[in-house]
């Protein structure tokens, strides 16, 4: 179980991004005197940057943008179930709460790759979890044409490539990293959007095509970001794995292991 960020909701959504880039993660609950009342995630954010007054936005107060719909789990509640929890609603984290509301902790599927799917046993290479053929971008897009990719498409990490040849990785927690470096000047104007997506590249890791999928999985764990891309000759670009994969299969795995 993950160590706890949380944001007012009177906040500033720009200070939920500060939270964000700082401790790379992509969800913070929001609490209002103490009491969980709502989810804030990367894609919230995604959501507010193509607003025409998207600088203005970010300064306004984090519950106007949040999930209120909140999914949440005790400290009790079996592993095997938690995580059928996050697939079945196809969430990447699940606060725990306490019998007052209170936020105790959270379970993310950053935790599930690091820490549960490496105790299973995994059987054939990269490609069973893979996604083949991922949606790209080349070096010459916009920071602001990823964003808009993203949020068409409901995904949160697009490969740079030309040519088919890959080229870096940028994802939504690596241009929270690039909004919180440029803070002062996107909270003037999101013009500076318009720049390079090279500008907010995110860490690449990569695995060959035939990597055996237990390999690829703790490669993933150790990675500084949360997609693993799988590469063929010459960096040719084969396909991602995520977290959020790993996390649907390890739920399916253990629910049948462990399902009473």
């Amino acid at each position: 179980m993950g160590w706890i960020k949380v944001v007012d909701a009177r906040d500033p959504l720009w200070k939920a991004i500060e939270i964000m880039a700082e401790n790379r993660i992509r969800h913070v609950p929001v609490v209002s005197a103490n009491k969980l009342i709502g989810m804030l995630s990367v894609k919230d954010v995604l959501q507010v940057l193509e607003a025409l007054n998207a600088n203005e936005l970010l300064k306004q107060e984090v519950s106007k943008f949040m999930s209120g719909r909140v999914i949440a789990a005790s400290p009790e509640e079996p592993l095997w179930r938690a995580l059928s929890i996050m697939a079945e609603a196809d969430v990447g984290a699940l606060p725990i709460v306490n019998d007052e509301d209170e936020v105790i902790g959270i379970f993310t599927e950053r935790d599930v790759v690091r820490d549960v799917a490496p105790e299973l046993s995994w059987e054939g290479e990269v490609e069973r979890l893979a996604n083949e053929r991922p949606r790209t971008v080349e070096p010459t897009a916009t920071i602001l044409d990823a964003v808009s990719i993203m949020n068409e498409l409901k995904i949160r990490h697009l490969p740079i490539t030309e040519r088919k040849t890959l080229k870096g990785l940028v994802s939504a927690l690596s241009i929270m990293s690039f909004l919180k470096n440029n803070l002062k000047d996107v909270l003037k104007s999101t013009e500076i959007l318009s720049e390079p997506v090279t500008r907010a590249q995110d860490a690449l890791t990569y695995v060959p095509e035939n990597t055996p999928l237990s390999e690829a999985i703790n490669a993933l764990g150790r990675s500084a970001t949360d997609a693993l891309l799988v590469v063929g000759e010459d960096m040719e670009l084969k396909g991602i794995m995520t977290d959020r994969d790993v996390l649907r299969e390890t739920a399916r795995i253990l629910e049948k292991l462990e399902r009473p």
